[in-house]
């Protein structure tokens, strides 16, 4: 008989960067909040996603810890490294765990390892984890916790390549990784060449599983995890992109205007540099 499951999150705080030009209106350079997932039964778990960074890492393993659950599996929903840097510090601790991911997923976490110097570390200074990870295939029937199945998503182009989700439907959870965010101003540096519309799509297949609960890769520590997060993803894209077609406006003009339809949201250097990534 499947135990009954629980999920729990956890969110690594926004770290400032290092050499990064100022944004506008003087909003601090820093990276944008890094959710993990803990989903439990009785005895084991299994844990969506780790941040990055030294100091996020000794936080997370106490807060997995303090469930005193047995880790049998780690998800990697992406391959941004700031979804999977700590893991081989993760592994220290439980070295038992088995890491997942898809194909796609397992090839980009390869190509990020060998670029994490110029894409990271000269960001980040002597706080990137360090270790290589090389995820197995997810079994034909998904990552077994008690009796429960805990399903992959594929979900194509949303912030990056080749993103994926995990859907506990016992609890109707989707562990989303950055086809979601909360609250948090979206990365749009990749979203040239129909990268917009893949996003819709991941959208909508996320809607039609009518989650109840949703995990964002990215989110502000105060929101819930509500099925409301997928919508309000939709208007913030939408916006941005109906935003990008106005003639005449400064890049700073197009910022201002997104922090006011968009207000206390999380890291605004996200929304700087998408901007110009989108605006010649």
């Amino acid at each position: 008989m499947a135990s009954d499951l629980h999920f729990h999150v956890h969110v690594a705080a926004p770290t400032l960067e290092v050499g990064t030009p100022p944004v506008p209106r003087g909003f601090p350079a820093v990276a944008s909040p890094v959710s993990s997932t803990l989903i439990a039964g009785d005895h084991d778990a299994v844990l969506v996603d780790t941040p990055w960074s030294h100091e996020h890492m000794a936080a997370l393993i106490d807060w997995v810890d303090s469930f005193d659950r047995n880790l049998t599996a780690v998800y990697i929903t992406h391959g941004h490294g700031d979804h999977w840097f700590g893991t081989p510090a993760l592994l220290e601790h439980h070295p038992n765990a088995k890491v997942y991911a898809t194909a796609d997923v397992s090839a980009y976490i390869a190509r990020q390892h060998k670029h994490r110097g110029s894409m990271w570390e000269s960001r980040f200074p002597g706080q990137i984890c360090q270790g290589q990870i090389n995820p197995e295939p997810v079994p034909d029937g998904g990552i077994s916790l008690e009796g429960n199945a805990l399903q992959v998503v594929e979900l194509g182009h949303t912030d990056t390549d080749d993103t994926t989700g995990l859907w506990v439907p016992s609890i109707r959870l989707l562990v989303a990784g950055d086809s979601v965010y909360n609250h948090c101003h979206q990365y749009l540096n990749e979203a040239a060449h129909g990268g917009l519309e893949s996003w819709y799509r991941a959208l909508d297949i996320i809607q039609a599983l009518d989650p109840v609960y949703v995990v964002a890769g990215h989110k502000d520590v105060a929101q819930p995890d509500d099925g409301g997060a997928v919508e309000r993803t939709r208007k913030y894209l939408q916006t941005f992109e109906q935003l990008t077609r106005e003639e005449g406006q400064t890049r700073e003009e197009f910022f201002d205007e997104m922090i006011r339809l968009f207000p206390g949201y999380a890291n605004p250097k996200a929304l700087w540099r998408s901007i110009v990534s989108a605006v010649a």
